[in-house]
């Protein structure tokens, strides 16, 4: 299925925009840039990494540098990206591969994309763990206080209100990683992103300061006195079908396993819980052999299921708020397995939406976000996007047109960001990860008050 999915998307067209592509502003406070170069036959990945990350620089300038974002295509190798990097940029830097990469000049499939900032009023500590398949909550600990300690050599500062965490991770566990950073540090927000494979079998990577690891998450710990605003948004609508989780993969049996399974809803096997849920929704019977069919959600109506509505799970935090859980995959035992973590005695929500409602919601984000902060000179905006929300609005066409949408709204501030794997977004004083979601961050030239 995932070599499908990736022919589908190499055979498409991919627009590129050469005005778009001059990526940088330079403001009073900040200056924000970005570059990039895709893959030629007469460059190595080490030298389109080290061009890319020069001209980043080049755009801000080296003088008050606070921090570069690396988002590369799967298929440069990883550590020739890091080398390439630092060639240009000693740090701090800090990123991952992905399943496609997002810059207001095109989204791209072959690309190093390098986005730089420079500013003296914004201070960035970069901190990576390594094996968080065996212990997430103390690899969030090890890459929080490794990164708090770079902060504090860089002159940066823990104060109320000012501090971000920026996160991507490469083999899961993010819930657990989430949970140890914030017993060091406080609930800071936390935005980020899932590092992408291509949609391959191969493990993803993420930088830090030169080096690419796996098994790893890699966190960029934020002192700002600007104004910097997370946002996240999905599309997916609730239903009303909720079932209890009554049995769950424990701890143990997480650690040797990338996806969370639930064994059971209302005391009934998950997968004949979930088909008789979306059969109710539909008004005709979709069997448990039907739902093994469709990635990366459940999807029926249009021309086989492609462009109709779709019906991934979703969890609800103290706040009422919806946070989206996509099906991995249905097992031989009827359980399910999940991209993200679902516990036990959680209430599981079956949710619906359509090309459209994810469209509508992602663009009407955006303008809210726009007309509430245009006032404090937006200078860049970093985008975290779900790889399944490419695929499905891929399918029907409607990729291209939502960021030709986006760039409008925004009125040339620079977007760059990546097609993740899950992602990590702060909402209500929470910080969640979650699928099937965009999460932004938005950083301005005005300074906060």
């Amino acid at each position: 299925m995932f070599e499908r999915i990736r022919k589908f998307f190499r055979s498409r067209e991919i627009k590129e925009t050469p005005e778009a592509a001059e990526g940088a502003i330079a403001g009073a406070n900040v200056q924000a840039g970005f570059a990039y170069r895709r893959t030629t036959e007469d460059m190595s990945a080490f030298d389109l990494a080290k061009d890319a990350a020069a001209e980043a620089l080049n755009r801000v300038g080296s003088e008050n540098f606070s921090v570069a974002l690396v988002y590369s295509a799967y298929e440069h190798n990883p550590k020739d990206v890091a080398a390439g990097v630092s060639a240009a940029i000693p740090g701090p830097w800090l990123g991952c591969t992905t399943s496609g990469e997002i810059t207001s000049a095109g989204i791209f499939e072959d690309s190093i994309v390098v986005a730089a900032i420079s500013s003296p009023r914004i201070k960035f500590g970069v901190g990576v763990s390594s094996g968080v398949c065996q212990d997430d909550e103390g690899a969030g600990k090890t890459a929080i206080n490794m990164a708090l300690e770079s902060l504090i050599a860089k002159g940066g500062a823990m104060k109320e209100g000012a501090n971000y965490i920026i996160m991507h991770g490469s083999t899961g566990g993010e819930e657990g990683v989430i949970r140890g950073l914030q017993q060091e540090v406080g609930n800071i927000p936390v935005v980020g992103g899932t590092a992408g494979n291509a949609l391959t079998e191969n493990p993803p990577y993420v930088f830090a300061n030169g080096k690419a690891y796996t098994d790893a998450v890699v966190l960029g710990l934020m002192s700002s006195d600007m104004v910097t605003v997370v946002d996240s948004g999905h599309g997916w609508k609730s239903t009303g079908k909720v079932g209890l989780v009554t049995k769950a993969n424990p701890p143990e049996e997480r650690k040797t396993t990338l996806w969370h399974k639930v064994y059971t809803i209302d005391n009934r096997p998950a997968a004949e819980w979930y088909a008789e849920q979306i059969s109710s929704l539909k008004g005709s019977e979709v069997s448990v052999d039907t739902l093994k069919q469709y990635y990366p959600f459940v999807t029926f109506g249009g021309s086989s299921g492609i462009g109709g509505t779709g019906y991934p799970t979703g969890i609800k935090d103290p706040q009422g708020r919806i946070w989206t859980r996509d099906v991995h995959s249905v097992e031989d035992d009827l359980g399910l397995t999940f991209w993200a973590y679902v516990p036990e005695g959680t209430g599981l929500e079956v949710l619906e939406g359509t090309p459209d409602t994810l469209t509508d919601r992602s663009k009407a984000a955006a303008k809210d976000l726009f007309s509430k902060y245009s006032k404090f000179k937006p200078v860049m905006m970093f985008d975290f996007n779900c790889v399944g929300r490419k695929i499905y609005l891929s399918k029907v066409n409607k990729l291209d047109g939502e960021y030709e949408e986006i760039k409008k709204i925004m009125k040339g501030t620079p977007v760059v960001g990546f097609y993740t794997h899950g992602e990590q977004a702060c909402y209500g004083g929470l910080n969640q990860h979650c699928n099937l979601t965009i999460t932004r961050l938005l950083i301005t030239d005005t300074l906060a008050t």
